[in-house]
């Protein structure tokens, strides 16, 4: 086998054993209760960041002033959750809940951008279900 072909195998076998050691998102465990932050320094995560803190499920309902109706603008109800996760702390809301703890996921708006939320109830009287995080890494 020629020099050039054993380094072609090599990087290719290279290749194929760093994508398998692609990191999957490490949940840190939490080390205690966090200062409160500013909902601006909250951010939105459609999926996990590489490494973070899980600070508990944040929820908004109607009753709050929320409205989570598909493809509607939802800015107030976004403005709660931010608000409810820099109150524990959080850097990040993750726009994911357990299966089992709600119903459907709806696209909802937030300023012109609309994200899946994960909700359970009515249209109109629906409550969003998020996870309230701490980032360590993105």
């Amino acid at each position: 086998m020629n020099t050039y072909r054993k380094h072609y195998l090599l990087a290719l076998l290279a290749a194929f054993v760093c994508s398998a050691c692609a990191s999957e998102p490490q949940v840190v465990p939490s080390t205690g209760p966090r200062m409160a932050t500013t909902p601006e320094k909250v951010n939105f995560y459609k999926q996990p960041p590489k490494k973070y803190e899980q600070l508990g499920t944040v929820t908004v309902t109607s009753a709050e002033g929320a409205k989570w109706d598909d493809r509607g603008d939802a800015t107030e109800g976004f403005e709660i959750l931010k608000r409810k996760a820099a109150e524990r702390g959080a850097n990040g809301l993750l726009l994911k809940a357990p299966k089992g703890e709600y119903e459907k996921l709806i696209l909802a708006g937030y300023k012109g951008e609309y994200f899946q939320v994960p909700v359970k109830g009515r249209p109109g009287d629906a409550t969003a279900i998020v996870e309230a995080i701490y980032v360590l890494e993105k």
